[in-house]
């Protein structure tokens, strides 16, 4: 039977943020978190298809400070260095917002899309989403697969100085600087390839200009991140939920020991270590990568 691939779109008030969102295919809820300052277009629809096609209702949406939802400005803007050396420090950092409530923008879009039960899918920052949303409602994720991301603490927090530096550095201004900006950046850390991903590449560098993205955005959702770290890693443990840690050992940002610990942490997860995968996702791995998540979603039953 082929698959219904309409995309449809929306937006939801979940507290005081609207969440921007669309859904393809029909069968199993199955949400899509993106990563730090990314939009939704960070999940490739060719990849979003392949979901699709074996049996999944694929939903991603913008987290908060992103794209189509709700930009958080009247919380001002942290600042990074200090709050990167006070995290480094073991010092506690004060964000504008957590990853528990991104995690709940997350559980208040699946209920208003009638998903009291869902298998959770997340990439960098929304790997730490996806695995906040397990620690806090376990009986509300069927599954979890998180991919590229960390457990949290500092010796996984980030792989090389010249990588972070690359993700955190200055936008330009000038719309066409910014979109050869987040070229170099995305090929930078990307990793293994092939010629079709350059392509698209510039596509994502170039919805990402049109979305407007925001240093005090970036800045609020860094922070976070850096809030949740030791609090995620103290609570993976209990985290029952069958989960497949996806992990490239070319990751020039969040190193693949994390994906290890993390495996070691959960009791209920397997590893999947992918040779020369960076921190994306190459066009070339979208069928493997689909049917490693559909493998992983059965153990839920």
């Amino acid at each position: 039977m082929t698959q219904d691939l309409t995309v449809k779109t929306g937006s939801v008030r979940v507290g005081d943020i609207d969440v921007a969102y669309d859904v393809r295919g029909a069968g199993v809820p199955l949400l899509l978190v993106s990563g730090y300052t990314m939009t939704r277009a960070m999940w490739d629809p060719d990849f979003c298809a392949r979901l699709a096609e074996r049996g999944f209702e694929v939903v991603r949406f913008d987290n908060r400070d992103t794209g189509e939802s709700t930009r958080a400005q009247k919380l001002g803007v942290p600042h990074i260095p200090k709050a990167f050396l006070r995290s480094m420090l073991g010092l506690r950092v004060t964000p504008a917002y957590t990853l528990e409530e991104m995690a709940n923008d997350a559980f208040g879009l699946m209920t208003h899309l009638g998903h009291s039960r869902f298998h959770v899918v997340g990439a960098s920052m929304g790997g730490m989403i996806a695995q906040t949303m397990a620690i806090e409602h376990p009986e509300r994720i069927a599954s979890l697969t998180s991919i590229m991301s960390t457990p949290g603490g500092r010796r996984y927090s980030f792989a090389s100085v010249r990588a972070l530096g690359a993700l955190l550095g200055r936008v330009p201004k000038d719309r066409a600087a910014q979109v050869e900006h987040f070229v170099r950046v995305l090929t930078f850390i990307g990793g293994d390839s092939s010629p079709a991903d350059e392509a698209r590449t510039r596509r994502l560098a170039e919805s990402l200009v049109a979305s407007k993205p925001s240093a005090s955005g970036s800045a609020r959702q860094f922070v976070a991140i850096l809030d949740s770290s030791g609090r995620r890693r103290q609570h993976l443990s209990k985290v029952r939920t069958p989960t497949l840690v996806v992990h490239g050992t070319h990751d020039p940002l969040l190193p693949v020991r994390g994906a290890r610990a993390m495996t070691r942490m959960m009791p209920n997860a397997e590893l999947l270590v992918l040779d020369g995968m960076g921190h994306s996702i190459a066009s070339f791995r979208y069928d493997s990568m689909a049917d490693a998540i559909l493998r992983s979603s059965k153990r839920a039953s």
